[in-house]
């Protein structure tokens, strides 16, 4: 069973993230023309139903606790919750949350270059590159957990902090030297943190 589960999450992060590359996306976008607009929501809507499919599946598999947090510590479980869920709830606000869910692209069907033009380094992403990120790795080690659990979690934030790198080329390819500016100066993950690479 763990070996299915390994596969599931591994094929998860390697569908998830071909779908975001930046070669796929340009061969998509020239297959698809102006029906690109779809693309964005059609992503969202795919990578929503694999993790939900894949997260009953392992639910369904072991239920017994390794990791359970007790008074006192559930204070701070309920801190980290309630941090990441505020996090990510801010970071969401932060983008353009339209394009980030596909709705702009489909409101401005047919219309070419509609990429965002600039980077948004205010308020949150003045604090950090990634804060989803940042914010799902906390949420899911914070929670109380099975075996299973554990090695979800563990794939999934190998995926996140690979998936930034890949991200991070992405992006320093579409805005170049202003990106790069913006590397310097804001942490990728780790908020107040200098960048070491």
């Amino acid at each position: 069973m763990d070996v299915i589960v390994i596969m599931m999450w591994v094929g998860f992060a390697f569908i998830h993230s071909l779908l975001i590359d930046l070669r796929f996306t340009d061969w998509m976008r020239r297959l698809l023309g102006r029906y690109y607009a779809y693309y964005r929501i059609f992503y969202n809507l795919l990578s929503i139903l694999l993790f939900m499919t894949f997260q009953n599946y392992t639910k369904s598999i072991d239920t017994k606790l390794v990791i359970k947090f007790v008074p006192p510590w559930t204070i701070l479980q309920s801190g980290l919750i309630i941090f990441s869920c505020l996090t990510i709830l801010w970071a969401f606000v932060s983008y353009d949350p339209l394009e980030f869910i596909g709705i702009r692209q489909i409101k401005e069907f047919g219309e070419e270059n509609t990429l965002p033009k600039a980077i948004t380094n205010k308020g949150l992403l003045g604090i950090v590159r990634h804060p989803m990120y940042l914010a799902t790795i906390v949420l899911m080690w914070s929670l109380n957990s099975s075996r299973i659990d554990i090695i979800v979690h563990t794939i999934l934030t190998v995926y996140i902090l690979i998936g930034i790198r890949l991200e991070e080329k992405k992006l320093v390819k579409q805005f170049g030297l202003s990106y790069m500016r913006y590397q310097k100066k804001v942490p990728a993950l780790i908020p107040f943190m200098k960048r070491v690479e």
